[in-house]
């Protein structure tokens, strides 16, 4: 996500702020581009030729893909100032016996 915040908004300065709580990560990345709004892309939008051999253009996707939650948050109201991107990790939850009938790949 620093990656895309400098390679999108060319803001001089980015934060990166992380948050351990229990079981799960939060990862924010914050900068002063309010309106440059992240997009996955996703394989099905990518032409078919050489493109699906670059380098970069999938970080997003891989996000949206790994993550139990991602998204962004636009600070300072009407007149807004900054912007932050942000991701949830978490442990994978071990399925019991008792929770048998949960559907295969479903998250807590």
């Amino acid at each position: 996500m620093v990656t895309n915040t400098h390679r999108h908004t060319r803001t001089p300065l980015i934060r990166v702020h992380v948050a351990v709580n229990g079981k799960q990560i939060t990862v924010s990345v914050a900068d002063d581009k309010p309106w440059a709004v992240p997009v996955p892309t996703t394989p099905d939008a990518l032409p078919l030729c050489a493109e699906h051999d670059k380098e970069y253009g999938r970080g997003l996707a891989l996000v949206d893909n790994l993550a139990r939650a991602w998204g962004w948050t636009i600070y300072g109201g009407c007149s807004p100032r900054s912007k932050a991107v942000w991701f949830t990790l978490a442990e994978a939850e071990a399925e019991t016996e008792a929770d048998g009938d949960a559907e295969p790949g479903a998250v807590g």
